[in-house]
């Protein structure tokens, strides 16, 4: 049978580690960590995403500022919110998506990288270019973590991503092919004609397309791996992109949606901010 790729336990030691480091910042300096999330308007999703970090804040021990701003805030009024709560916070975050009359490149580049906990400043992404990194976006650390637990092998692997993002394919497709990792790396798109010959090649596939059951058993190879990232959402109900029929003794693993990479991401959030302070 399939190992299922649960991200409970993965996320659980992350916790163990961050909150540790946040009680002895606190110890030092008589206060807690904190960390800024910043909304505008009233996106349900984003509102639920933020609500989870939040939660998870008063768990490891992490005091969290949460700025809700209206639908219309103006660039400028966003760009003084940012600099009002700079100096004052450890950690940032502007959850996307933005309103459309804002430019999402230009409002996540005036948060100040050194607490910039999602790693999606220009500055940050570009450092993954170099071997001088701190941080690395959430769900792409997640999925990274995710396979060190596992003891899943990236060694000359052919690894397939599906999706263009800032979030995971650029990340991951620079991470993984990387000395450290040392992958055969290939990104696939929805401009790409001959997908399925791609994916059937793949030792481990990743995929963040964000389109429900777009991927079923005819795309994979037998004794892969399968990581499922992508969210849509139909008639109030959330998939992932992978139809897990007939799937159970195909792989060698999958991580499914949800309980897969989900879980870890907001701990790698926290991960993030706990390596910013220390």
């Amino acid at each position: 049978m399939s190992k299922i790729l649960y991200g409970k336990p993965v996320a659980e030691n992350l916790d163990i580690q961050s909150k540790d480091i946040f009680k002895d910042y606190a110890s030092k300096h008589d206060k807690l960590p904190r960390l800024t999330a910043i909304t505008v308007g009233d996106n349900p999703a984003s509102l639920m995403y933020v609500s989870v970090k939040e939660k998870k804040a008063q768990e490891l021990g992490v005091e969290f500022n949460w700025i809700k701003l209206n639908e219309g805030t103006s660039e400028s009024e966003l760009q003084e919110t940012i600099l009002e709560n700079s100096s004052s916070s450890q950690g940032m975050i502007i959850q996307l998506p933005l309103p459309q009359h804002l430019e999402i490149e230009k409002i996540i580049d005036l948060i100040p990288s050194d607490i910039d906990v999602d790693g999606l400043t220009s500055f940050n992404l570009g450092k993954l270019y170099s071997d001088n990194f701190n941080v690395i976006p959430a769900t792409s650390f997640a999925i990274l973590e995710l396979l060190s637990h596992y003891q899943i092998d990236t060694e000359d692997k052919n690894i397939v991503i599906a999706g263009r993002s800032r979030l995971v394919t650029s990340p991951l497709s620079k991470i993984l092919s990387s000395k450290q990792y040392n992958a055969n790396v290939t990104v696939i798109h929805s401009r790409t004609s001959n997908q399925k010959e791609f994916i059937s090649n793949a030792d481990i596939f990743i995929s963040g397309v964000g389109k429900s059951k777009l991927f079923d058993r005819s795309y994979f190879k037998e004794n892969s791996y399968v990581i499922d990232v992508g969210i849509s959402v139909i008639d109030g109900k959330s998939y992932g992109d992978i139809d897990i029929s007939d799937l159970d003794n195909y792989l060698s693993g999958r991580a499914p949606y949800p309980g897969g990479v989900g879980p870890i991401t907001v701990s790698g959030l926290y991960s993030n901010l706990a390596k910013l302070i220390s």
